[in-house]
């Protein structure tokens, strides 16, 4: 190899090497800045997921206060369901008996009446006797 191309391969190398240096040096900053990046944004990471499990805790906390909520208004419309049946089954009742209350009522009512018609009559009768007879 001649003399020459070596000092072209180390003129080549230096150049290479000039210029790889400051490349290799905004790399090092470069990878320095991503790890303190990755280093702060863990710590963030760690911080919201602790406080993401205890808000989860409390909406899991609050989703069973609301399932047992639930269950006892079911059990209140139950019992409201059944005793609004009973309620309307004591209003048929009611009316069967007040429609059986009414028509004896209309009965002793009509007895009463043909019995006092009768007495009434009869007096009068006696009433305009004893008129004729005192005149």
């Amino acid at each position: 190899m001649p003399q020459t191309a070596a000092w072209i391969l180390v003129g080549l190398a230096a150049v290479l090497v000039g210029t790889a240096v400051p490349v290799l040096l905004q790399l090092r900053k470069t990878l320095k800045t991503a790890d303190e990046t990755l280093a702060s944004t863990g710590k963030r990471l760690d911080q919201t997921l602790l406080e993401l499990a205890t808000t989860l805790e409390k909406v899991n906390r609050a989703a069973e206060e609301l399932e047992h909520g639930a269950q006892r208004a079911r059990s209140l419309a139950e019992a409201l369901g059944s005793m609004g049946d009973a309620l309307a089954s004591w209003r048929a009742s009611l009316g069967s008996v007040a429609s059986i209350g009414a028509s004896l009522v209309a009965a002793v009512a009509g007895g009463l009446r043909a019995a006092f018609s009768r007495d009434a009559a009869s007096g009068d009768g006696e009433a305009v006797a004893e008129t004729e007879t005192v005149r």
